[in-house]
């Protein structure tokens, strides 16, 4: 049976319009499904990680991509908005490498996607730093302080620890010789004391400091009194001949810690009277050589001094 070429032809240029306007609306209904069904798609993702405060990366960030699944009409928008992680290394990291973990969890979505994340390539990445240089440096205390009355400060403001580590680029390390504390003023005291004080941290810029608080402690004591009878006064002169007192003894009272006060004897306790430079007597002050710190005084404040012999 032969094949009527002209009818087959005509067949098919008979409503032509027709037949061209279905077939584009096939086409587009087949898109209109297909953008429906789900996939999945290997997608770039924006990587930014931050170093710690005055350290900078050495090498650029590796590409990452994603794994999400979705339908192409809402994995399209991911092209124009890509996903993104922020990771933060910690400013503890001394070393010049750092090891980051991503996870699908770690994916931020700028547009909302009717999308999810299923995998993300590389799960592991490592970054380099530039070096650490550390520095230990001294801790000068603001403190101040006082003893209430009848009380004694014993040595000075002790401060521990005494010295803090710094570590940052090394121009900035070799810049600050010494930390200081905050100020800080403590009421009158009447026993030892011992507070947290903290680092003042504002000169420092970028640099990282091995700790931010110190302990300041101060000693206090409360002062006594003892009496010593009978000490004997020594006569100093740059003249010829021998000196007396007059009179030859005085009593000294001595004023301070009572740590200190139980170790004293008469001899820790000489009494000098500095005869005068002319002349054969004079009325001169006493003067006591006790230990440096505590507080001495004698009684009488005055004696008569005269060359030996003279009526």
């Amino acid at each position: 049976m032969a094949f009527d070429f002209t009818k087959i032809k005509k067949a098919a240029v008979t409503n032509w319009p027709m037949k061209l306007t279905a077939l584009a609306l096939a086409a587009v209904l087949w898109a209109a499904v297909s953008a429906q069904q789900p996939t999945t798609q290997l997608v770039p993702v924006t990587l930014e990680v931050q170093a710690p405060p005055g350290r900078t990366l050495t090498q650029a960030l590796p590409q990452v991509h994603a794994v999400y699944s979705g339908s192409a009409r809402e994995l399209v928008k991911l092209y124009t908005s890509p996903p993104f992680i922020r990771k933060t290394i910690p400013d503890t990291l001394t070393v010049s490498t750092a090891t980051i973990e991503l996870s699908p969890q770690d994916l931020t979505l700028t547009e909302d996607a009717g999308v999810s994340a299923q995998d993300i390539l590389p799960r592991r990445i490592v970054v380099s730093l530039d070096s650490v240089f550390r520095r230990t440096v001294p801790v000068v205390h603001r403190v101040t302080v006082r003893a209430d009355s009848g009380f004694e400060l014993v040595g000075e403001v002790s401060v521990s620890p005494a010295r803090v580590v710094l570590s940052g680029t090394e121009e900035d390390v070799q810049r600050v010789r010494r930390v200081f504390t905050t100020s800080l003023q403590l009421p009158p005291l009447r026993a030892p004391a011992r507070q947290l004080v903290t680092l003042d941290t504002s000169g420092l810029g970028n640099l990282r400091i091995s700790r931010r608080t110190v302990e300041v402690a101060v000693n206090v004591t409360p002062l006594t009194e003892r009496f010593f009878l009978g000490v004997p006064v020594t006569v100093e002169t740059d003249q010829d001949g021998t000196w007396q007192s007059i009179p030859a003894e005085a009593s000294v009272v001595v004023r301070g810690p009572l740590t200190r006060l139980i170790g004293l004897t008469l001899d820790s306790l000489p009494v000098i009277a500095v005869a005068p430079t002319t002349g054969d007597s004079a009325r001169v002050g006493l003067l006591v050589r006790g230990p440096p710190g505590l507080t001495v005084s004698t009684g009488p404040d005055s004696v008569m001094v005269r060359r030996a012999g003279d009526g």
